[in-house]
């Protein structure tokens, strides 16, 4: 009698950083089964910034998953110098100011004491910052769409989400998602991801419940799972310049621009 052979299908989770991308892992990790433990995520949902993403395969509905997650603002052709083919991509993006406010939690120590070396300071938490100090931060953002320009392999984050709506448009299969909209309809948003990849019969409540324990709020790198939470540390007038800066690019994604 002849083996079943699984078919196989590699999909790209990419986002800007700290647009939800981890989230979006542990989505992706629930909606297939995949097992609570350490180590689990970065096997089967690999981060190509640490790991190489076409090693462990996680079978599923008779499918081998190849799942990797990515910043970069161009699809990965290549896996550790191996050619890489990915067959579609899941993309995350989130209200820029959020991005921000992450992003500033991420460098400062809080998260490592390592963070932010190629910022012009180093800080120990997000609510230390004097008005000043987040202001010379805004600054920078405000101007280059990114804390750190001189990164141009992750672009900035309106870049980001216009490459790779391009690259649906044209080239291959792209689901975008906004993260305020899973936030808000956790449900919907998932079904029309498992459409798109295929995959059938997943219990939401499941999916949702194994998400949320894998990325339990603990007030360091997963800082806080909110929507609008710039509006706790930016003035009005700081939200007013981004605006009118980056207001054409914001509408574009769908934010308010008033």
């Amino acid at each position: 009698m002849s083996e079943t052979t699984n078919k196989r299908a590699v999909v790209g989770l990419y986002s800007f950083p700290k647009s939800g991308n981890t989230w979006l892992r542990a989505v992706i990790a629930g909606a297939t089964g995949m097992p609570m433990g350490p180590g689990v995520m970065q096997k089967y949902v690999t981060d190509t910034h640490f790991g190489k993403a076409m090693e462990n395969p996680w079978s599923f509905q008779g499918t081998d998953w190849y799942f990797y997650k990515s910043h970069h603002a161009q699809l990965l052709t290549t896996d550790q110098n191996d050619p890489l083919v990915t067959d579609k991509v899941v993309h995350i993006y989130r209200h820029p100011l959020d991005v921000f406010m992450s992003y500033l939690n991420f460098v400062s120590r809080n998260v490592s004491p390592k963070a932010g070396k190629a910022l012009p300071f180093q800080f120990d938490k997000v609510e230390d910052l004097t008005p000043e100090q987040l202001e010379t931060l805004f600054a920078i953002f405000v101007e280059h769409a990114t804390l750190v320009p001189q990164n141009k392999v992750f672009g900035n984050v309106f870049t980001h989400v216009s490459n790779f709506r391009k690259l649906g448009e044209e080239q291959l299969p792209v689901y975008q998602i906004r993260y305020e909209d899973l936030y808000d309809n956790f449900e919907g948003v998932v079904s029309g991801m498992c459409d798109f990849l295929g995959l059938e019969n997943v219990d939401m409540n499941t999916v949702y419940r194994t998400a949320d324990r894998r990325t339990k709020q603990n007030g360091k790198f997963f800082w806080k799972r909110q929507k609008e939470n710039f509006r706790n540390f930016l003035t009005d007038e700081q939200v007013t310049r981004f605006v009118t800066r980056w207001g054409d690019e914001m509408a574009a994604l769908g934010y308010d621009t008033v």
